[in-house]
């Protein structure tokens, strides 16, 4: 306590920023046997550390025992009779030196012992001072600036609370190295009077920590020595070792390089490793090592981003590995860079990481693309040839279309918003009629028309004529027309068009017909009563004409096209009656033409799913069947499925958010009243707008052709059965 210590200035240290290195297999083992020889010398550093700790605290253990020892020798009444420095002489002042003294020789290395009290104003002065040297006079006042916290506090004891108080630290002056201790002094009236105060030399911890450390140095230089020579020896193996390890990968790399596909892998933080093919450069178009891995495959499609970011994030917070492998294959399969198809198949390896193998497909793809114009061109092929009476019936009133029909409406005077939906009706039939023979150029073009005329009419009274004719006119649709039938000139020669629709007659009524003609031309009468004759003017005359049966069987291609389309399954056309009932083909074009819209909407809308057929306890195959049957002068036609029905909500839902009425007038509509909407144009109940089906206007060009001969429509449904339409033709 006497001689205070300085303090202890603490320099702040810099921060160093660690630099990223890449080492070797040989590096790195050179490195761990540097590190274990730097963890010795570590270790005898913290070993030293933990000594001088212990040596420390034996030595505070040791002052407590002294000062306790002191504090009990000592007379308190005695001690308070001494209060100036005329004390000194005194007897009981000299026996009171002589205990501290001989207190002070008698304990190890003990240099000061002294006795100091507070006055009543605040200072602290010394009374009894045992010192071996220096000694303080009585009364001599001890600076306020060197007390310390410990040494103020122990003026506070009580005989209740009478702790002894020793400095926490080991202080260093001019003098030596000091570890102060106090304890208090209380008279037999249990008042505090003094304190006891010793000042103990550290030196000898020092001395023994720098004898600990020394020991502990040699001891490990001389394991250094000793394992030097193995660590040599496991440093030549693990060369070896590097050697050919390095050599099998460059082998691998070199098999994985020359494989043709893209193989690198990632981990949780979704950056690419500095390992991978050298195929992923060329069809990633980057180096792909550093980068994360989701922008590397989808650059600015947030869409497929996000989706890759969430799976692989599930994938990570799952044990079951079957969902796991499941989660992966809800990732995209395909990677589309530039003008390569890449297929991605995602591995989950082990430690967190995954594996992404990429095959450029793109030759694949251009192959498929290739087979399936192929398809459709046979199709159209196959198709034409097949059904040649339809397919030329198509084509002259396309044909038509383009040259008169057209060109007529857009040079009529009608308002640019009734010129829009003609137009919209118009091209949504033969829309679909090309795509029942598989036209594969015009079909297209349609659809995009369409899709600008159904822009067009959300414009309201603010649509121009000049806004439709930038859109269609009859040169942009011959073009794709002509392609399509070059295709057919092509492949059948071009008689086969020029020819067009051919009558084919048997060798028999060829013969009857010449016998008929060579009579007429000699003037002879025919007797129409005969048989024969009958017979044969009978087939003369229905010649030109298609029986009703073979008119709905032609819808047969078309259904199953879009159903292969849709991916459902429906059954052969099934035709009731009408074999018998034979009609003019000119006179009905326009309505059996529009039937398209029946059929294709029966696919689209009414039959179900094989999966939802199934849940509903149906046959997952469904099924079309038309009945025909002549009553009176009238054409009974229906066609019926055994599908979904109509959904009538959706129609309700529908009809208000068009516009066409409010939410209350619809409910009080009858269904019967509001299953008339569905030959409204722009109402559907289709939610997404396809080349089959979506746009609403289909049904409502049924009924306008029904109507433009003289006929009647109506529609029955029944949820979860199916529905039919409901035709009466006039006989013509």
């Amino acid at each position: 306590m006497k001689k205070i210590p300085a303090d202890i200035q603490k320099v702040p240290r810099r921060n160093k920023t660690a630099k990223t290195k890449k080492y070797t297999v040989t590096s790195i083992t050179y490195s761990l046997c540097g590190l274990t020889m730097m963890g010795i010398l570590i270790l005898t550093v913290v070993t030293s550390i933990q000594v001088d700790r212990f040596l420390r605290d034996e030595l505070r253990l040791r002052i407590h025992d002294v000062v306790t020892m002191m504090a009990k020798e000592i007379d308190g009444d005695l001690h308070s009779k001494i209060q100036t420095v005329e004390d000194d002489t005194k007897e009981s002042y000299i026996k009171l030196v002589s205990k501290l003294w001989d207190m002070r020789e008698h304990g190890t290395e003990i240099a000061n012992a002294y006795t100091m009290r507070k006055l009543d104003n605040g200072n602290f002065v010394f009374v009894v001072d045992g010192s071996k040297k220096d000694v303080n006079a009585t009364g001599d006042i001890y600076p306020s600036e060197e007390i310390t916290e410990e040494f103020a506090s122990v003026f506070n004891a009580t005989p209740e609370n009478n702790e002894i108080h020793i400095e926490p630290e080991i202080y260093t002056d001019d003098w030596g190295v000091w570890l102060s201790a106090y304890a208090p002094i209380f008279t037999s009236s249990g008042k505090l009077d003094a304190v006891v105060g010793i000042d103990v030399s550290a030196k000898s911890i020092r001395e023994h920590q720098l004898q600990y450390i020394f020991t502990i140095f040699i001891a490990s230089l001389v394991v250094i020595l000793i394992t030097l020579p193995f660590v040599f020896r496991l440093m030549n193996f693990i060369r070896a070792m590097t050697t050919e390890l390095e050599r099998a990968n460059k082998d691998f790399r070199s098999l994985l390089d020359n494989s043709g596909q893209g193989f690198l892998s990632f981990g949780t933080n979704l950056i690419i490793d500095n390992e991978y093919s050298r195929a992923c450069e060329s069809m990633l178009g980057e180096i792909p090592a550093g980068k994360y891995a989701a922008e590397v495959f989808f650059h600015d499609d947030k869409t497929k981003t996000d989706l890759f970011n969430t799976i692989i994030s599930s994938v990570q917070n799952e044990t079951d590995e079957f969902v796991r492998e499941n989660m992966l294959s809800l990732l995209p399969a395909e990677i589309q860079h530039n003008e390569l198809i890449l297929k991605a198949e995602y591995k989950i390896l082990e430690h967190d990481k995954f594996m992404v193998v990429l095959t450029d497909i793109t030759q694949e793809r251009q192959i498929a693309a290739m087979l399936d114009k192929e398809r459709l061109h046979l199709e159209l092929i196959v198709l034409a040839i097949s059904d040649s009476r339809n397919f030329f019936d198509l084509v002259e009133a396309f044909r038509k279309f383009l040259s008169q029909e057209l060109p007529q409406m857009l040079s009529d005077s009608m308002s640019p918003q009734i010129l829009a939906k003609e137009l919209y009706r118009e091209i949504h039939t033969y829309k679909g009629l090309l795509n029942q023979f598989s036209f594969p150029n015009t079909p297209k073009i349609l659809h995009e028309i369409e899709s600008h005329l159904s822009n067009l009419l959300t414009l309201g009274d603010t649509l121009t004529y000049q806004q439709i004719t930038d859109i269609i006119s009859s040169g942009m649709l011959q073009i794709p027309f002509n392609e399509d039938l070059s295709i057919l000139s092509k492949a059948l020669g071009d008689k086969f068009l020029a020819h067009g629709e051919s009558i084919v007659l048997t060798c028999e009524q060829a013969l009857q017909m010449e016998k008929l003609a060579y009579r007429l031309l000699c003037g002879e009468a025919v007797d129409t009563s005969i048989s024969e004759v009958r017979k044969l003017l009978n087939e003369i005359s229905t010649l030109r004409k298609v029986s009703f049966k073979d008119v709905l069987m032609g819808f047969n291609g078309l259904v199953q096209q879009a159903a292969e389309r849709m991916e459902k399954e429906v059954a052969p056309i099934v035709v009731k009656g009408g074999s018998d009932i034979w009609i003019d083909p000119c006179a009905y074009q326009a309505f059996l033409r529009s039937l398209v819209h029946v059929f294709r909407n029966t696919v689209a809308h009414g039959i179900e799913s094989p999966e939802v057929r199934w849940e509903m306890d149906k046959d997952e195959v469904g099924k079309i069947t038309c009945y025909v049957a002549i009553v009176g002068d009238a054409i009974k036609l229906t066609i019926a499925d055994d599908g979904a029905g109509i959904n009538l909500e959706a129609l309700r839902e529908k009809v208000i958010t068009a516009g066409i009425y409010t939410a209350d007038e619809v409910a009080a509509f009858s269904d019967e009243e509001i299953i008339k909407f569905i030959f409204m144009d722009n109402v559907s109940t289709q939610q997404e707008v396809t080349e089959l089906a979506g746009r609403g206007v289909g049904l409502a060009a049924v009924l306008n052709e029904t109507k433009n001969i003289g006929g009647d429509l109506t529609v029955k449904t029944v949820v979860g059965q199916g529905t039919q339409f409901l035709f009466t033709l006039p006989l013509q």
